[in-house]
């Protein structure tokens, strides 16, 4: 809900490398009921993060394949210590630069108002909003051939615990990056 995915995709476009998002990753698998979708559903669902070792393998993944190869952007990862960790090596061993790492910071009424009216577009990339008016099950104003969702992870309890969870276990990577450009 702060506008990662968002700023990502702008970038991506720009400089013309591959967008990662493990978000993403994460709900094609779950969508896919592939091995790492289905235990990364229940931790998804419930605004916990998805363990280090199923996200590492799914964005380490995609960063080994060749549309990675002439560079990419990560968005929503790494989202703890032990995963930057794992990155800095990932990067050494593959003699990657690490060039940017970016903090957008919005204060926690406005996250939780924004997911918790986000709707999407089951057919198209459209994201919506229910304070313009739009409402579950709407057509999709983009397509016109969607119906607009809300995800279950922008339930209100479920974003509550996220931001619980971001305080207690990402926000430590801002002193961790900071300390490692000093």
């Amino acid at each position: 809900g702060i506008g990662k995915g968002t700023q990502a995709a702008s970038i991506s476009l720009r400089k013309e490398i591959n967008h990662i998002s493990s978000g993403d990753l994460l709900r094609a698998a779950v969508d896919a009921k592939t091995d790492t979708g289905l235990k990364a559903k229940e931790y998804i669902d419930n605004g916990l993060l998805v363990p280090d070792e199923l996200v590492v393998k799914i964005v380490v993944g995609k960063i080994n394949s060749a549309e990675c190869k002439n560079g990419f952007i990560l968005d929503g990862y790494p989202r703890n210590i032990a995963q930057a960790e794992s990155l800095n090596k990932l990067f050494a061993s593959k003699n990657i630069e690490l060039e940017y790492v970016f903090l957008i910071d919005v204060p926690s009424e406005t996250l939780i108002a924004r997911c918790t009216g986000r709707v999407l577009c089951n057919s198209c990339d459209y994201i919506g909003n229910m304070d313009r008016g739009e409402k579950i099950d709407d057509s999709c104003p983009k397509c016109n051939d969607g119906k607009l969702y809300q995800r279950e992870d922008d339930k209100e309890e479920t974003v509550k615990k996220r931001l619980d969870v971001y305080q207690e276990q990402t926000a430590p990577i801002i002193d961790y990056y900071a300390k490692k450009n000093t």
